[in-house]
């Protein structure tokens, strides 16, 4: 949860399922150019065919996950992403496949289509000035030049769950912010706990991360948008000083601790038969 905040908290805990990668040499704060991650969803297709193309710098996820799309025209309004986030071995040769399903509402963020490019590059300069004001000189005592660089170290970032999360914030937007953008924009996103400091339970599978799977996002879209249930966040002096915002209670606003509205996130698993 890239939250700011300037609250102490836990040691991370590593995610259950990740296939860790050779690290790469850090040598500058600049983003390595790499392949594009390319997934099929079930957003608002005619807005995401639309969209003009914003500029991307995502590395590709480390670990093979499919992402499936819905249709998502249920009477609810939601749409859902499901990301496989792993497969083990089951009973008389079937396999278990575990996933990550998120069903979301759509928020119009009311920004037109010319206007997309500079509004995402004025809210990655703002977040960029937050995250150094919350966690600029515990990155580098770490020994890391970015956020970015230091979730693609421990193996975060491009990892399933962390796919799933930028696939739903993207699909909050109705698809006109895509997921590649949010994964660069939030290298924690979908974890809980303070930026790169996760709690015991923030990463996938525990149970707080299913928390931070949608506060995460619209905290983020309130903070550098003004748009959603945390709109107030936007323009605030001391962010850091509403980081829980949506969570507890004493600061107001709608609460995500047990569940929104507007989000259903699911951890679950399937049994598949032999050639199913």
């Amino acid at each position: 949860m890239s939250k700011v905040s300037s609250r102490p908290a836990s040691s991370p805990v590593p995610s259950a399922v990740r296939t860790e990668a050779s690290a790469a040499p850090r040598a500058t704060n600049a983003v390595r150019q790499q392949t594009p991650y390319q997934v099929a969803d079930g957003l608002d297709v005619s807005k995401a065919g639309t969209r003009p193309p914003v500029s991307l710098d995502v590395p590709t996820p480390r670990q093979a996950q499919a992402v499936t799309g819905r249709d998502g025209r249920a009477p609810d309004g939601k749409r859902a992403i499901r990301v496989e986030t792993g497969v083990a071995d089951g009973p008389w040769g079937s396999t278990v496949h575990q996933y990550i399903e998120i069903r979301v509402k759509p928020l119009d963020l009311g920004i037109a289509p010319g206007q997309l490019q500079s509004e995402l590059d004025r809210a990655s300069a703002e977040k960029l000035a937050d995250d150094e004001k919350a966690y600029g000189a515990d990155m580098r005592a770490a020994g890391y030049s970015s956020l970015q660089e230091w979730s693609e170290d421990r193996g975060y970032y491009g990892s399933p769950s962390h796919v799933a999360w930028a696939e739903a914030a993207s699909a909050r937007t109705g698809g006109q912010i895509p997921a590649e953008w949010w994964m660069r924009f939030d290298p924690f996103g979908g974890t809980a706990g303070n930026g790169p400091n996760i709690l015991p339970t923030g990463e996938y599978p525990g149970l707080a991360s299913r928390i931070a799977m949608c506060h995460d996002t619209d905290w983020d879209l309130g903070r550098y948008f003004g748009a959603g249930p945390l709109r107030q966040l936007q323009g605030a002096e001391n962010a850091q000083d509403l980081g829980p915002l949506g969570l507890d209670p004493r600061l107001g606003g709608e609460l995500y601790t047990f569940g929104h509205a507007d989000w259903d996130v699911t951890y679950g698993e399937e049994v598949q038969r032999s050639g199913g």
